[in-house]
């Protein structure tokens, strides 16, 4: 019976270690990151993520939904260069999207004033000219730059709170 017990115990002690995150500071590579931009005005959210996706970052809208309860505005693929780290993987060619979502902070007492903004990136690539796009795992540099967007956002959402 202790045999049994303590090969139980050996064994939900190994499971448990492969399911865990690994060692600290270590990141899934995924194609995709999320960022929280903070709470403003439906409108300034609008009005500040199109002209700062537009023309300063100089992507193109593909879908913009605005209504008192939601806000989705979602940018076309942009082809880029492929940054050293994505070339080296394989990837000749690379594109982005971004999205910035929206909604309001609190529904009590009917439609909200106040919106909590969200922005999510997106990495694809092909590993031959011509063909299937592929998810790409961001790469540092990569994630600096959407990190770069992300902080604009959330530093102009904050200038504009009511």
């Amino acid at each position: 019976m202790y045999r049994v017990k303590s090969l139980a115990l050996g064994i939900a002690l190994f499971l448990g270690a492969c399911s865990g995150p690994g060692s600290e500071g270590e990141r899934a590579a995924s194609s995709t990151l999320r960022f929280n931009l903070g709470t403003s005005a439906r409108n300034h959210i609008v009005t500040t993520a199109e002209d700062a996706l537009l023309t300063r970052y100089g992507y193109r809208l593909d879908r913009r939904v605005d209504t008192a309860e939601d806000v989705r505005l979602e940018t076309s693929w942009k082809e880029i260069a492929a940054l050293e780290e994505e070339q080296l993987a394989g990837y000749t060619q690379v594109r982005v999207r971004i999205s910035v979502t929206a909604r309001p902070r609190s529904r009590a007492g009917g439609t909200g004033s106040t919106f909590a903004a969200r922005m999510i990136a997106e990495c694809e690539g092909q590993l031959a000219v011509g063909g299937n796009w592929v998810d790409v795992p961001i790469v540092s540099a990569r994630e600096a730059y959407f990190d770069e967007i992300a902080e604009y956002l959330e530093n102009e959402f904050k200038g504009g709170v009511m």
